[in-house]
C-alpha cells in the first residue's frame, strides 16, 4: 500500500541496519533524552534501588531478579525492527501520572512499605518512557517494559498459603499411597521420621523463577495474547502442583529406603533436579503450538508524519519533547527531597516516661527464673524487659520504641524467635484484649520449645492509637509525617508459659493487663 511502511519499502523508517538508522539525522537525540531522565529517576530513586539489589543478593528467592534487565535488555532488541521505525511523539498525559507515582512512592517511604516504593520507581520508569516516545512506541515496547516488574522482590505473602497447600497435598498423596502419616501446622509425621514443610520448601522460588522464565518463553515463541496467558498460567500451576510432588517424593523415597535416601542434602538435590525437569516439560509442550515471530507492523502514514512540534525536520527532539523531559525531572527530583524533609520534622523530639510501664498490686516486678526467652528486636531506639509476678502466675512483658528517626520493620516476636534456644511459632492470628480499660486487638501467637509452650501478645502504639495491624502501623506512621506529627511507635510484647491449657494462661495475661499501664511520649495515656 502506498500509505504504509512495509518490510520491503526500501525507503521506509524501518531499515536492516538498525544502529544504522538512529544515527540518521538525529534520532539518536531523543535516546539521550530518554536516558538522561531516566538517570534522574535512578540517581533520585538509588535508596529504593539499593534496597532492591540488596533483597536480591540476600534472598535465594528473588536471586532470579539479577536476571530482569538482561532479559529486558534482549527482548527490546529481539523486536528492534518494530520499534526503530516509529516516530517518537511526547504525550503529555504522562506528567500527571508521574505525579500520581511520585505521591505514591513519597507515601510507600514515609510508611516504609518497600515494595509500595519499588513498584512505583519502576513504573516512574516505565511512564517516563511513554511521556517522551509516546503511546505508539509504548505500545510496541509494552512487553519488554511490564516485564520490569519482575525486578521487584515481591510474593512472599505466597509462602505460608504455599506451605500449606503443599503440606496438605503431601498428606492425601501419602494417604493414597498406603503410607501412614500425620500432618501437624506443617509438619509431617511418619512412623520413622518427622518432616517440616518450612518456608524454604514451600515453592515460591520455584513458582517466581518459573513464572519470568515462562515469560519470556510466552513472548519469544507466540504472537497471539490469549497463547501467551494460557503459557503464563501453566507456568504458575505446574511449579505449584510440581513442588508438592517434589516433596511428596523425597519423602516416599525416604520412608521406602529406611532414610537412606533423599534425606539431609539429598533432598535438595533431588528436589532441585526434579523442578529442572518440570521447566524442561513445560516448554517442551508449549513448543508445540510456538507461531513465527511476528513480521514488522506496517506504520500508517499519518503517524509518520506526526506533527511537527514534536519532532524537527532531521528526526530530532523539539521544545514539547524537551519541555516533557524537562517537566518530568523536575517532578521526579521533587520527591525525595520532600521526604527527607517530612522524616526530619516528625521525628520525635518528646521526652518517654522511665519507665514506660507501671504496674500495680497484686503483680510485682521480679528478676531471675530466666525462661531462655527473649524476643529479638532489630535497631530500636530504647527497650525495656520486666517480669512480673503474682501468686505462681508469671508474665514477661518487653517494651522496645522506634522514635521515627531511622527507619523499622514492624515485627513480632515470632519473627525473631529468640537466641537462647529453639522456639518454633506452632499458631498465630489476632485476638481481642482490654488495655486501658479499652477492647483492642492484639497479634496472639503459640510458640514452642521443646517440653515448653508459650502463648505470647503483640500489638502496636503509633501516634494515639494501638493496633495489631502491621498494614496499619505503616499507614499511621505516613499520616503522621505527612501531618508533621510524631511517628514514634512503640511495640508492646507479654508473654507467659501455658501451665495447663491456654485459656488459664489468657486469662493470666488479660489479668496482667488490668494492672498495667503503659505511657507515652510526656508521659500521656493513648487517645481514646
Amino acid at each position: 500500500m502506498e500509505n504504509e511502511i512495509g518490510v520491503a519499502d526500501k525507503s521506509s523508517w524501518v531499515q536492516t541496519d538498525v544502529l544504522g538508522q538512529l544515527k540518521t539525522g538525529g534520532r539518536w537525540r531523543w535516546l539521550v533524552l530518554l536516558l538522561a531522565c531516566s538517570a534522574t529517576a535512578l540517581v533520585s530513586f538509588r535508596h529504593t534501588l539499593f534496597l532492591m539489589v540488596d533483597t536480591w543478593s540476600h534472598s535465594r528467592t528473588f536471586s532470579h531478579c539479577f536476571l530482569v534487565l538482561p532479559l529486558f535488555v534482549y527482548l527490546l532488541w529481539v523486536r528492534r525492527e518494530n520499534i526503530i521505525g516509529l516516530k517518537p511523539v511526547p504525550n503529555y498525559w504522562g506528567l500527571p501520572l508521574l505525579g500520581v507515582l511520585t505521591f505514591i512512592w513519597l507515601v510507600g517511604n514515609l510508611g516504609e512499605v518497600k515494595v509500595v516504593q519499588e513498584f512505583a520507581v519502576i513504573s516512574i520508569l516505565i511512564v517516563i518512557v511513554w511521556t517522551i516516545l509516546g503511546t505508539v512506541m509504548v505500545r510496541r515496547m509494552a512487553f519488554p517494559l511490564l516485564f520490569l516488574f519482575f525486578a521487584v522482590p515481591f510474593g512472599t505473602s505466597l509462602i505460608k498459603p504455599l506451605q500449606n497447600f503443599t503440606g496438605w497435598f503431601v498428606i492425601h498423596a501419602l494417604t493414597i499411597s498406603n503410607v501412614p502419616a500425620v500432618l501437624e501446622n506443617h509438619t509431617i509425621f511418619l512412623p520413622s521420621s518427622v518432616w517440616t514443610v518450612a518456608e524454604a520448601c514451600s515453592g515460591i522460588r520455584f513458582l517466581l523463577s518459573s513464572l519470568v522464565l515462562g515469560t519470556v518463553f510466552s513472548f519469544l515463541m507466540y504472537r497471539t495474547g490469549w497463547r501467551r496467558l494460557i503459557f503464563m498460567c501453566a507456568s504458575v500451576v505446574a511449579p505449584i502442583v510440581g513442588n508438592g510432588l517434589r516433596a511428596y517424593g523425597v519423602i516416599l523415597l525416604a520412608y521406602i529406603t529406611s532414610n537412606k535416601l533423599a534425606v539431609g542434602v539429598d533432598h535438595v538435590v533431588y528436589g532441585g533436579l526434579f523442578a529442572v525437569f518440570i521447566e524442561v516439560v513445560l516448554m517442551v509442550i508449549g513448543l508445540r503450538w510456538r507461531q513465527r515471530l511476528e513480521p514488522i507492523t506496517r506504520i500508517a502514514a499519518n503517524h509518520r508524519e506526526a506533527a511537527t512540534a514534536e519532532t524537527k525536520d532531521d528526526g530530532s527532539p523539539g521544545k514539547a519533547a524537551f519541555f516533557a523531559a524537562a517537566t518530568a525531572s523536575i517532578l521526579i527530583v521533587i520527591a525525595p527531597f520532600l521526604a527527607v524533609h517530612l522524616w526530619n520534622r516528625s521525628a520525635t523530639t518528646n521526652g518517654w516516661a522511665d519507665p514506660p510501664v507501671t504496674v500495680t498490686a497484686p503483680w510485682q516486678a521480679t528478676g531471675g527464673d530466666d525462661t531462655g526467652w527473649a524476643p529479638e528486636w532489630h535497631g530500636p531506639d530504647r527497650e525495656f524487659s520486666q517480669s512480673y509476678k503474682y501468686e505462681k502466675n508469671r508474665v514477661d512483658l518487653d517494651w522496645v520504641l522506634y522514635s521515627g528517626r531511622h527507619g523499622m520493620e514492624p515485627g513480632t516476636p515470632s519473627d525473631g524467635l529468640p537466641n537462647t534456644k529453639p522456639w518454633v511459632l506452632n499458631a498465630d492470628g489476632f485476638g481481642s484484649a482490654i488495655v486501658g480499660g479499652r477492647q483492642i486487638e492484639v497479634c496472639r501467637s503459640l510458640t514452642e520449645s521443646r517440653r515448653v509452650s508459650r502463648s505470647v501478645w503483640t500489638w502496636y502504639w503509633v501516634n494515639g492509637e494501638y493496633t495489631a495491624n502491621r498494614a496499619r502501623v505503616r499507614f499511621l506512621r505516613a499520616k503522621a509525617r505527612i501531618l508533621g506529627k510524631p511517628a514514634a511507635v512503640a511495640v508492646i510484647s507479654l508473654g507467659a508459659d501455658i501451665q495447663t491449657n491456654a485459656s488459664d494462661t489468657e486469662w493470666t495475661l488479660q489479668e496482667f493487663l488490668v494492672h498495667a499501664s503503659f505511657l507515652t511520649t510526656a508521659g500521656l495515656q493513648p487517645s481514646s
